[in-house]
């Protein structure tokens, strides 16, 4: 095995403009293993026209709609914390300048298994609502076994698949902690997504060896042959809390809520917390963290 450490910014510098971003482990709440490290190296790469990939999208898909990075999402579900619906989405949704892709846990549940299983799609039947018109990629028939009407839920394959976790070794072979402690959704989807994915890059709180993470199998989640980078990034996922190593920072999001609610006063926000720091570390200083 060959380890697979780098830096933010050369982990950022492997996906292109144009590219599909699957962020593997969704915001599901305040708690969650989030990339925000990586996402805020995104901006300040200026990463343009990306396609995101995520079950439910909260503040990080937020951010690089505000940043101008995205063109298009697709999600099940859009909030904050489960509190407010992403700001500068609903300004981009309203101004026509985002493609929304929307559809049901199911559907996203259907096609992160197909991707990672390696096939194509995996037919459904009995879907029948309006997610069908956002997704020309889905082709319905009719089934030559029993005549029922079926939907083709195609496979999620994104160039790119980003996601945090608590430990990994040099070479990617990673935990995502208590399978008890993370949100049914995200111990599904990140290990599905990462199989499916063309590349992926993982960023974690603790770079660990490849015997530690040997000594307890069952909680590998993610293995070394699905893993393209590895970054080291202590308190990786701020303002989202991971289970065991810090609690999530509610009067950021807060501050984040507030300020995201106008394009100026965002604007200000992107300046201030995502452009000026000059790394990760710098950005921690700012918000009062000793990683």
């Amino acid at each position: 095995m060959t380890a697979k450490l780098m830096t933010l910014e050369e982990a950022a510098q492997l996906i292109p403009d144009g590219s599909s971003v699957g962020i593997a482990s969704p915001s599901v709440g305040p708690v969650a293993l989030v990339p925000m490290a990586l996402i805020r190296e995104i901006v300040r790469q200026r990463k343009r026209d990306l396609d995101l990939y995520t079950p439910i999208m909260g503040l990080e898909g937020d951010l690089l709609i505000g940043a101008g990075c995205l063109k298009a999402v697709q999600a099940f579900a859009f909030r904050i914390i489960g509190q407010a619906v992403p700001p500068n989405f609903r300004r981009a949704s309203i101004e026509g300048t985002i493609t929304t892709r929307e559809e049901s846990e199911f559907s996203v549940t259907l096609g992160l298994l197909a991707g990672s299983m390696g096939v194509q799609f995996i037919p459904l039947h009995g879907y029948q609502n309006d997610h069908l018109q956002h997704h020309p990629e889905w082709h319905q028939f009719t089934s030559p076994v029993d005549g029922q009407e079926m939907v083709t839920i195609t496979a999620i394959t994104p160039d790119v698949a980003i996601v945090h976790v608590p430990k990994s070794d040099p070479e990617g072979n990673a935990k995502l902690g208590d399978t008890n402690d993370l949100n049914v959704m995200a111990a599904f989807s990140a290990p599905a997504m990462v199989r499916g994915a063309k590349r992926v890059i993982l960023t974690a709180e603790e770079i660990v060896t490849n015997e530690e993470i040997r000594a307890t199998p069952d909680e590998t989640s993610i293995l070394y042959h699905d893993v393209d980078a590895v970054v080291h990034v202590p308190h990786g996922a701020h303002p989202f809390g991971v289970t065991g190593y810090y609690e999530p920072d509610l009067e950021h999001f807060e501050e984040y809520l507030k300020a995201a609610n106008t394009p100026e006063s965002f604007e200000e926000y992107l300046k201030h917390f995502v452009n000026e720091p000059a790394d990760a570390s710098a950005y921690l200083e700012l918000v009062g963290v000793r990683a």
